[in-house]
Order: structure tokens, then C-alpha cells, then sequence
């Protein structure tokens, strides 16, 4: 069920996309619905880098505080409250700054799809399984980087009629593809997914 949740999703984000780009293909577009749709970052103004810089200090802080109590609540709620671990706040903690993570990168770019979602699966595909979550904070932050990066690039050389596509079409239509990719290798191994 909860591969088929995740397919669904993604399934969802990328015909999101498609309809975009075929907004954006039309003579007449609505650029505003588009950047609703799936994000854009085209003419940031000066406040939106700072912005966007500290929030994402922040976030890297606070993940590198707890990483080493997501290394023990990696294991069994037991184990972990045997070395320590307060897993309620640790939990709460999490989810609240994701939230607030997600919340704040959406006001300031709108919905960029598969960043968070892809990035940090792929690192840890990447590196092996060992890795503790303090390095994998880095990692999955300097590719999430690195994605939105060379998607905008491949934005801003892909030119149409009716102007530059939305970024969230680029890392849509890439991370989908990934994403189906990942879980199907998971599903394979009998893991489910994930």
C-alpha cells in the first residue's frame, strides 16, 4: 500500500508538470498558475537569497544537532530510549521543522517537486547504507543543491514561445522518472519500496 501511495504521488506531480509544459508551449499562459503549480525562482529578489540562506542554515543546523539521535532512532524504540534518545521530542522536533522547512521554502518558491523527496534516497544509494544522518544531512543538502542548480540552468537554455518553463517542471519530470526507478528497485529487493 504504501508503494502504491508513492506511485500514485508521483504520478500525480508529473502530469501536474506535463500540464504546465504545455501551458508554457501555448501562445497565451498563465505564468502565475504555473508557478503555483510547481515552483519557480526567476528574478529572486534580493531578500528571497537571504531568505532562502537562512532558512536553509537553519535547517542544516538543527539536523546536524539530532542527527546523532536519528542514528539511534534508527534502530527500535526500545534500543533507542535504552542510550538515551527522547524519541517524542525527537520525533516532534523533526516533523516541526520539516514543516516549517517546507512551509517557508514553498511561500518563497512555490512547490519545487522531488528535491527533498529524491536527493537523500540517491546519497544514500550513493554512499551505502551506513551513513550516519549527519552526513547525510550534507550530502542530501549539497545534491538537493546541485539539482536545483542544473535544473535552473537547463531552464534558462530551454527557451519557448511563450518564455522560460517553471523549475518545478524540470525537477518534476526528472525526479519522477528517479522516483519510479528507486521504488521498483526496492520493490524488486522485496523491501517495498523505500
Amino acid at each position: 500500500p504504501v508503494t502504491l501511495l508513492l506511485v500514485g504521488f508521483v504520478v500525480t506531480v508529473m502530469c501536474g508538470a506535463g500540464i504546465v509544459l504545455v501551458q508554457q508551449l501555448m501562445p497565451e499562459r498563465a505564468l502565475a498558475s504555473a508557478r503555483l503549480l510547481v515552483g519557480s525562482l526567476t528574478d529572486p529578489p534580493m531578500w528571497m537569497g537571504a531568505t532562502i540562506v537562512a532558512i536553509a542554515f537553519a535547517g542544516a543546523c538543527v539536523g546536524l544537532w539530532l542527527g546523532p539521535s536519528m542514528d539511534a532512532g534508527a534502530m527500535s524504540d526500545d534500543e533507542a530510549r535504552s542510550v538515551g534518545v527522547p524519541l517524542a521530542l525527537v520525533r516532534f522536533m523533526l516533523v516541526f521543522w520539516a514543516g516549517l522547512l517546507a512551509a517557508a521554502s514553498v511561500v518563497i518558491a512555490g512547490p519545487i517537486g522531488f528535491v527533498g523527496l529524491i536527493c537523500p534516497h540517491v546519497v544514500r544509494m550513493l554512499v551505502g547504507s551506513g551513513l550516519s544522518h549527519r552526513t547525510l544531512i550534507i550530502g542530501a543538502a549539497l545534491a538537493g543543491g546541485a539539482l536545483v542548480v542544473g535544473a535552473d540552468g537547463a531552464v534558462k537554455a530551454f527557451a519557448t514561445d511563450a518564455g522560460r518553463l517553471p523549475l518545478g517542471v524540470v525537477t518534476s519530470l526528472v525526479g519522477g522518472v528517479v522516483f519510479v526507478v528507486l521504488v521498483r528497485g526496492g520493490a524488486a529487493r522485496g523491501s517495498g519500496g523505500f
